[in-house]
């Protein structure tokens, strides 16, 4: 007996479109440490949540250069998207997305 529906027709548009929604599969982060990964979109669930950008590896850029220098006071529920490759805080609690 199969436990995966063989008459799955989700096509890629619609495995895009699903991502947004955790299809992937999150980590609840909450403290300090380095967490690596392939994630997409980042999420303050506790408020007085700070990235630790000198620890993060990710593809944004301030005032036109590759290094962002100042950590980010994250406002709760807005979704931050980017390339994480490694998330860290200086406090509170983010859900990180896998891609």
């Amino acid at each position: 007996m199969a436990l995966i529906n063989d008459r799955d027709t989700t096509n890629t548009v619609e495995s895009l479109l699903k991502a947004p929604y955790g299809q992937q599969g999150a980590n609840v982060i909450n403290n300090t440490g380095k967490h690596y990964g392939h994630f997409y979109c980042i999420v303050a669930i506790a408020d007085n949540t700070t990235l630790d950008v000198s620890q993060c590896l990710v593809n944004w850029e301030e005032n036109g250069t590759n290094t962002v220098t100042t950590d980010m006071d994250l406002i709760t529920g807005l979704p931050y998207y980017a390339d994480f490759k490694c998330v860290s805080l200086v406090d509170g609690s983010v859900i990180a997305y896998y891609k």
